[in-house]
């Protein structure tokens, strides 16, 4: 159980600090070598574990205790954290918890993305938008807009709806969970699946939200998210975003294939199509 204990602790020592890549620049070890110790998959070398407990303030021995123990040891002596401040808000301190816990790369999935579902403005037709997943201090975010105008028709005609959140590996899964940017109304929750190729192609998952109706029902429907590129104008994908009959050019034949919300009668629940 040490392996672990070493694993837990490592995460609440980083929790005194503002990111886990400062962590790895300060004690000059690779992130993702971090990031398995983090996860418990491997344990430090003798050196990296003695410039880790040095770093933090901590000795060996007790690095390796039940984190319950630990985080006695760390309360009684915080100022041994370096950067360690006031105990941060409890929503903050969950948060944190999150992206420790977050310890998988994300770093391929970095880009620009066209992102179709089903549009609840417009029942039967499909909704294009485009969103950027990004890195700011070794954590991830997205961004998205949508433009809720049917194909054909002027801009002004429609809404603008913007998201924006924060993105999260966790066991094999991708979490995006954010909130409306203009009104701040309304919260989105997605779960995508990876991909197990080294390039970036398709993802797909669940979107939970509301619906775009004035009725605001509660809503989870099949998503894709289709890559696009690093380095693109965002003006110019901008432009082909928006609301489209499921047979037009814009929709993919087989991306509409994987967003159609049918439920399998033998399943009896919904679920998301891996690609």
């Amino acid at each position: 159980m040490s392996k672990q204990y070493l694993a837990d602790n490592l995460r609440l020592l980083c929790s005194y600090k503002k990111s886990i890549s400062g962590v790895c620049r300060e004690l000059e070890i690779n992130r993702q070598q971090f990031n398995k110790y983090l996860s418990g998959n491997t344990t430090p070398s003798g050196n990296n574990l003695r410039k880790i407990c040095d770093y933090f303030g901590v000795e060996d021995h007790e690095i390796r205790m039940p984190q319950e123990e630990f985080a006695r040891i760390v309360q009684s002596r915080p100022l041994v954290i370096p950067g360690a401040g006031p105990r941060q808000r409890p929503e903050i301190e969950l948060l944190e918890e999150l992206f420790q816990r977050g310890s998988e790369d994300l770093s391929k999935y970095e880009g620009s993305y066209y992102i179709y579902y089903y549009s609840t403005s417009y029942p039967g037709r499909v909704l294009k938008a485009y969103g950027v997943i990004y890195e700011q201090e070794g954590r991830h975010f997205f961004k998205w807009i949508e433009h809720l105008s049917l194909a054909g028709t002027s801009r002004s005609d429609g809404f603008i709806y913007k998201l924006k959140g924060m993105v999260l590996g966790l066991s094999n899964r991708i979490f995006v969970s954010g909130y409306e940017q203009i009104m701040k109304n309304e919260l989105v929750h997605l779960i995508l699946y990876p991909t197990y190729k080294n390039k970036v192609s398709r993802l797909s998952g669940l979107l939970l939200g509301v619906s775009g109706a004035d009725s605001r029902e509660p809503v989870s429907q099949r998503v894709v998210f289709s890559y696009l590129g690093k380095h693109i104008s965002h003006r110019a994908a901008l432009k082909r975003c928006g609301i489209y009959e499921t047979d037009s050019d814009e929709v993919d034949p087989e991306i509409e294939a994987r967003i159609q919300n049918r439920i399998d009668p033998e399943v009896g629940v919904f679920r998301a199509l891996p690609l």
